[in-house]
């Protein structure tokens, strides 16, 4: 009876005999036949032990030189090694009219998106669909690749073809899932969902269960979100992308308490993300805790003192409580660090014109006026502004601009009217 060396071989590896599993590695490639050794190389390949899958090949392609399937193989194998060249060695003594051609460009297609290489990579996929046009392999690759370079409705295309032909999975990708995804990318939401829907929320990856909780979301659906994202958190507290969607989510709804738990839960797991901190500091606002706010706001500039959405929240806290010397100290301070937003001028415009120096308040909303024209909000304290100060023309201006902006306001218009007869 022929000696096995290299069952012997896997059966050591499978118990743990590392040393063992290595001299009947030599053993089998001595002594057993041909067909052991590809199917120990495969096996091999298969576990992770490349250098000695390489061996084995090597081993066969002595024997057989004309063999371009173990040439493919190989390339397969360095591509993992992150030896391109000596890949495309392999690849290019592989011809067309081999009958591992077709892996090779396959092969070639990997070894091109790895360098960058995109339309190198789509043509040699193309290429190897006009062989095989039928070929299940081919069209999961392509759109694979169409899917990671974000050319979703090509994607859609070749993932529907498979589906077609009862494909539900390949190479542990749900195809169900990639197409919603992809709907869901090119905004055809309805779509996406009717796809995501399909597949078992016991079955569905995290990512999967994520994707399909923001489609209800910016559906209006914040019910059936708020269940998926609490399952998420269920499985995997740390996924910590779900605590600000799942508080906006309980937001909407009119749970403000659970919205605020939410964000503080996500804040004890990733004390730093300045997102969740402005959040839970407008959380608290809402439910009147202006005390515990301002302490969350100053957290997140602690993080990141160039915050400058936190910074404008911030500004609006102090602006109403009347706190104009530490708003004008703090945002002079953010100018003198080149933090800059017009909203600062605003602001800093505000603040001194409450305390009376009209100096300086009227320096700020020059400078608020290059870049807030658009700003409805702002055009009514500008307004005020020149109002307070008897600049007529100004205020005339100002509320044309406005007005062209907010041409439904009747009462502007009539002020407006007043002011230019």
């Amino acid at each position: 009876m022929e000696t096995n060396y290299a069952q012997q071989m896997l059966d050591a590896l499978s118990g743990g005999q590392l040393e063992e599993a290595q001299r009947l590695f030599t053993q089998a490639l001595r002594h057993d036949n041909e067909d052991l050794i590809y199917s120990l190389a495969e096996e091999l390949y298969a576990l992770g032990f490349l250098n000695q899958s390489r061996r084995a090949y090597k081993k066969l392609l002595e024997k057989y030189p004309e063999e371009d399937e173990i040439r493919a193989a190989l390339a397969d194998i360095a591509i993992e090694d992150g030896e391109i060249d000596e890949a495309q060695n392999y690849l290019a003594q592989i011809q067309p009219s081999s009958t591992s051609y077709l892996r090779s460009l396959l092969v070639k297609a990997d070894i091109y998106q790895t360098e960058g290489l995109n339309e190198s990579a789509e043509y040699s996929l193309l290429q190897a669909e006009k062989i095989a046009p039928e070929e299940e392999v081919i069209q999961f690759a392509l759109a694979e690749f169409y899917y990671a370079n974000q050319f979703y409705q090509k994607a859609i295309t070749r993932y529907r073809a498979l589906l077609l032909k009862g494909r539900r999975e390949m190479s542990r990708v749900d195809i169900v899932a990639r197409i919603g995804v992809a709907y869901a990318q090119v905004g055809n939401y309805e779509n996406a969902i009717g796809y995501l829907e399909q597949i078992k929320l016991d079955t569905m990856t995290i990512d999967t269960r994520f994707q399909l909780a923001i489609l209800y979301q910016e559906n209006n659906r914040e019910n059936e979100s708020i269940r998926i994202f609490n399952n998420i958190l269920e499985l995997d507290p740390g996924y910590t992308s779900v605590y600000p969607l799942l508080g906006q989510a309980y937001e909407k709804v009119k749970q403000l308490d659970d919205a605020y738990r939410t964000y503080q839960a996500g804040i004890a797991q990733d004390e730093t993300n300045t997102q969740l901190y402005r959040l839970a500091g407008l959380a608290a606002e809402k439910i009147g805790d202006t005390i515990t706010a301002e302490k969350y706001y100053r957290k997140a500039l602690v993080l990141d003192d160039s915050d400058v959405t936190t910074m404008i929240i911030l500004s609006d806290l102090l602006l109403g409580q009347k706190r104009f010397d530490e708003l004008i100290t703090m945002l002079t301070q953010c100018l003198s660090d080149d933090i800059i937003d017009p909203n600062f001028y605003w602001y800093l415009a505000r603040a001194y014109q409450a305390t009376g120096n009209d100096d300086k308040a009227q320096e700020y909303w020059e400078s608020a006026s290059v870049s807030l024209q658009d700003n409805t909000f702002f055009l009514l304290d500008l307004i005020a502004w020149y109002h307070q100060q008897g600049e007529q023309n100004q205020e005339i201006s100002t509320m044309k601009q406005y007005l062209f902006l907010e041409p439904n306001d009747a009462d502007m218009q009539i002020r407006l009217e007043d002011l230019a007869f």
